[in-house]
């Protein structure tokens, strides 16, 4: 009788080990449980910026009512001159479709030197054209507002209110004011203005 005794008190302590075990082993996995932090979703770079450009052309005193903001793959010539961002967009709203070129420079000297070889060279014929002179920039809607340090180049297939992207560039560039615009309506040649006190005057 003995014999069995002495087996049968070893299988029942491997049982109460192994429950014991496996007990220890759901405690662990409950303190795991506890202690999880969920990952931080990863922000959206392209759907805030794309909030920001929405808000910024669709301000009030602006208002331009775009609705769809595409990246616009065409390169120009004056993006060859040095510069500190360029902004290049297809803007598209129920009236119209316009190109919104702007360009930023690190100061002043960096803007002048890109609008003279701008000037100097124009277009696929590369024609030079002199300050003020009245041409036709485009087939197109043409318009270019200059900043102390930046360029702005808006086309479109319509005319657009001219106004309207004066408040837009003015809101956007509060402490950079605008030095001189071109507005070129369709078939017509250029027209240059001065900019001050927000009143345009023509120079001829």
């Amino acid at each position: 009788m003995r014999l069995f005794i002495i087996p049968f008190f070893f299988i029942f302590q491997f049982i109460l080990g192994c429950g014991s075990n496996t007990n220890d082993k759901k405690v662990k996995l409950q303190i795991k449980k506890k202690y999880y932090k969920p990952e931080k979703p990863t922000p959206n770079k392209k759907h805030d910026t794309l909030i920001v450009l929405f808000d910024l052309y669709n301000q009030d005193s602006v208002n331009l009512g775009i609705t769809k903001i595409s990246p616009n793959l065409e390169k120009t010539f004056i993006e060859r001159f040095p510069n500190k961002k360029i902004f290049n967009f297809i803007l598209e709203s129920k009236n119209s479709t316009v190109k919104h070129l702007q360009i930023d420079y690190l100061d002043s000297n960096s803007m002048k030197n890109a609008f003279f070889n701008f000037l100097d060279c124009y277009g696929k014929d590369c024609k030079s054209i002199e300050l003020f002179q009245k041409v036709k920039f485009s087939k197109i809607f043409f318009m270019l507002i200059t900043t102390t340090k930046s360029i702005h180049i808006i086309e479109s297939d319509n005319n657009l209110n001219s106004s309207e992207w004066i408040n837009c560039v003015r809101f956007s560039k509060i402490a950079d004011p605008i030095k001189f615009i071109i507005i070129q309506k369709k078939q017509q040649k250029a027209k240059w203005f001065s900019y001050s006190n927000f009143h345009l005057t023509e120079v001829k």
